[in-house]
């Protein structure tokens, strides 16, 4: 006599597919709110070469950037007054700083559609701000 294979489960427990679709719904609030990836690297002479000077995340408000050598944490307004504080230090060596997404495909998307945090470094009063931090 064959022996018969066990039936196929139906239907996952409501318990589970409750845990599947929580976890689901968890994730899409952590990459609506996830800060962008960011690198600003340097170049040195006119497209002579280059090397990547830190990386950071930006929030809505605000940047947070490590030098690569982690001796130079900055919190900053966004990332364009981050790479303008690294430019600035590095200018008298005759080394410009760049600023690069590191998103997906450079879209600005991190694995999903993420709110994008304002890039504008200006204060409420129109004009640039005084201090990096």
């Amino acid at each position: 006599m064959a022996e018969s294979s066990p039936a196929p489960p139906s239907e996952p427990p409501a318990r589970w597919r409750a845990d599947v679709e929580f976890a689901d719904h968890m994730r899409a609030i952590a990459e609506e709110c996830a800060p962008r990836l960011f690198a600003i690297v340097e170049e040195r002479g006119e497209r002579a070469g280059g090397r990547v000077a830190g990386y950071g995340l930006a929030h809505p408000g605000r940047a947070d950037v490590n030098s690569v050598e982690g001796d130079f944490p900055l919190v900053s307004q966004s990332a364009e007054r981050a790479r303008q504080v690294f430019e600035v230090s590095a200018g008298s060596r005759g080394v410009r700083a760049h600023l690069v997404w590191l998103d997906a495909e450079g879209t600005g998307e991190a694995g999903g559609t993420p709110k994008r945090p304002a890039q504008n470094s200006r204060n409420s009063s129109g004009s640039m701000p005084r201090s990096a931090s």
